[in-house]
């Protein structure tokens, strides 16, 4: 993403901000959200390590509604940390052994809204973006690598949300995140001969979350 790119998002978010926050926009309810979750991630793109994560996080969120108009909007900030763990991996270029490492941090935000469906059920639906930070590490006989990584990604996200009390809600989201900026490859996939060394790198993750509302 460009500078001018990243400039015209931060004014784009700030105005869609400062209009849910105006008088005709606040027609009633909470305003503020934080939401924890938990959960589990896939690692998409590279087939030859584990590919179940998991991933504890928390959104923070400030919105509101048109009136007469059901759908909500929330301008959204989260921050999670993924862990892959151990993986133990066969490298068939030079018959050895070894073990993989990984571990992400994301800084992400963006635009969720809030549907009402029936009664308390309302469907979240959102599209974001920011910053993946990596640590990699691999490591065989005679040989370690370790490295960090900054990505800029995207993200579209969908989940189902029941609201207990006005105060309260439990629910269920799906998000995919893709790198958004072109990448050449990954190291530790070009070592153990990913057929395309990496290059295309998402995450699916699937959470249970909890939300406060204010």
């Amino acid at each position: 993403m460009s500078g001018s790119g990243r400039n015209f998002l931060v004014v784009a978010l700030m105005c869609l901000g400062a209009f849910l926050l105006s008088a005709p926009a606040r027609a009633g309810g909470s305003h503020f959200l934080v939401e924890p979750y938990s959960g589990v991630v896939f690692n998409q793109g590279l087939d030859r390590e584990n590919a179940l994560g998991l991933e504890s996080g928390a959104v923070l969120a400030v919105g509101g509604k048109l009136k007469g108009f059901p759908p909500r909007f929330y301008l959204y900030f989260r921050a999670s940390q993924t862990y892959f763990g151990k993986d133990d991996v066969r490298v068939e270029s030079h018959e050895t052994n070894g073990c993989v490492q990984r571990s992400y941090t994301a800084v992400l935000g963006g635009l969720r809204v809030v549907i009402p469906i029936w009664s308390d059920l309302r469907l979240n639906v959102e599209i974001g973006g920011g910053s993946f930070f990596s640590r990699n590490s691999y490591y065989e006989t005679g040989f370690r690598r370790q490295y960090d990584e900054d990505m800029i990604v995207m993200e579209l996200g969908a989940g189902l949300n029941w609201r207990l009390f006005s105060w309260l809600s439990l629910g269920l989201m799906y998000d995919y995140s893709f790198v958004a900026e072109n990448e050449h490859g990954d190291m530790i996939a070009t070592i153990l001969g990913e057929a395309d060394n990496g290059a295309n790198l998402g995450w699916s993750r699937l959470v249970a979350t909890v939300g406060f509302h204010f």
